[in-house]
């Protein structure tokens, strides 16, 4: 079990190893570029909190933007779709409005959308 005091420690000389490294460079004479190089060949890119835009980071910056635009585009079209929806509408104008049986039936008839074209492509019963 990793304690509290394990990570902090842990940190700490993480932290203290990269100060050593780059005094040692700096005084080997080595420029900031080299020193950048060399603490991005030690601890990766990760640690000079500057990744490289590449496809990976890409995809994890752009991820989020995408979901919400797909979830913002349904819901979108659900909104549109019952606001358009003049079968709906019009049921929900009538409901609780006492209607004769043969009234029910005509309206029914008149307001039931009519079924979607059949598509060429797509197998259908």
């Amino acid at each position: 079990m990793i304690l509290l005091a394990d990570v902090k420690l842990l940190c700490a000389s993480f932290a203290s190893s990269v100060i050593f490294l780059i005094r040692d460079e700096i005084k080997a004479g080595k420029s900031d570029k080299e020193i950048y190089k060399k603490l991005e060949d030690e601890y990766g890119e990760t640690v000079l909190y500057a990744p490289k835009f590449d496809l990976q980071t890409a995809g994890i910056w752009l991820s989020p933007v995408i979901v919400g635009g797909i979830a913002a585009g349904i819901w979108a079209y659900q909104k549109h779709r019952q606001r358009t929806n003049v079968h709906i509408m019009a049921l929900n104008l009538v409901r609780g409005v006492p209607l004769t049986p043969r009234e029910k039936e005509t309206m029914l008839d008149i307001l039931t959308p009519p079924p979607p074209p059949r598509k060429w492509w797509w197998p259908g019963k």
